[in-house]
């Protein structure tokens, strides 16, 4: 639905790590698979993210 548009993530450090690794799958390839499909789809979209933790103190901790 961001397709060509902002999409903007909230505390982005509670996000699991395994829904991290997606996201940065698709930051990295512009492609997602929609959920229930077996065809990706090319999406163009800006991300913003937000958190109220300290994402350094948080990677040293090896939380995130």
């Amino acid at each position: 639905m961001a397709d060509k548009g902002t999409l903007f993530l909230d505390e982005i450090a509670e996000m699991p790590l395994t829904t991290q690794v997606k996201l940065l799958r698709v930051l990295e390839t512009g492609e997602l698979l929609p959920l229930g499909s077996e065809i990706s789809k090319t999406v163009d979209v800006r991300i913003i993210a937000a958190t109220n933790k300290d994402l350094q103190t948080e990677v040293d901790a090896k939380k995130i």
